[in-house]
């Protein structure tokens, strides 16, 4: 069966029918929560010169700079919106240069956020995690190897794992061989080490082939390819 004889034979199911009207409005109804809780935030954009936005979201798909808008960004990142509409605050932010104050926010944000297993904290938390490793510099090095090693951040770390070369590729290394052993974000560990192609790593990579997630294992298999070329 296609898919388009699939959503035939449904479409002719009432109660398929039902709940997907009811999923319809549900997510309606969201987006019309959320486009209201926004309006304030909007409104800041829509202040600075140069900056025409409907949602922040506008900032996040663009690729146009708007270098201009940081500033209300990060004032508006400490604001307590909805996650989904803080999230995209967060992504905004994700710009190299956005400068000292962007990543101080982000940095203050991602560690007073709890764990939680709701889908748009999270979503949230690794969108700050994410913007750290692209606002940070080399003068935040030992920081972010300190929030690195918090494992109270759990997986929301592993965008800065992978980048952390990219602030010091030379002390680097022995954190990312460290974090070897952290199930949580070993495998972006072992990517960052494949990229750097670390020949003394191989020892620990071998033994990462026998791990127990399988794509621990294949990304352990594709940085020894690496270290061989």
């Amino acid at each position: 069966m296609t898919a388009a004889e699939l959503m035939k034979e449904l479409n002719q199911d009432s109660e398929f029918v039902r709940r997907r009207q009811e999923l319809d409005k549900h997510f309606d109804s969201l987006g019309e929560r959320l486009a209201q809780a926004e309006k304030p935030l909007v409104q800041a954009l829509n202040d600075v010169v140069g900056v025409s936005v409907k949602s922040v979201w506008d900032l996040v798909n663009t690729a146009q700079n708007y270098e201009q808008a940081i500033p209300a960004l990060i004032a508006q990142l400490k604001y307590e919106y909805p996650f989904r509409i803080r999230e995209g605050i967060a992504r905004a932010l994700t710009v190299k240069g956005a400068g000292e104050a962007a990543y101080r926010v982000l940095v203050n944000e991602f560690e007073k956020l709890p764990d939680s297993t709701d889908a748009a904290q999270q979503g949230f938390k690794w969108a700050l995690g994410n913007a750290i490793s692209i606002v940070a510099d080399r003068d935040h090095f030992d920081e972010v190897v300190d929030l690195i090693r918090d494992k109270r951040h759990g997986r929301f770390r592993d965008m800065m794992v992978l980048r952390l070369s990219d602030l010091d590729p030379n002390r680097a290394v022995d954190v990312l061989m460290e974090l070897l052993s952290d199930d949580e974000v070993a495998g972006h560990a072992i990517v960052a080490l494949g990229k750097l192609k670390v020949q003394r790593a191989r020892p620990q990579l071998l033994r990462m082939t026998n791990h127990a997630t399988p794509w621990v294992r294949k990304e352990a298999g594709k940085a020894l390819a690496e270290l061989d070329k």
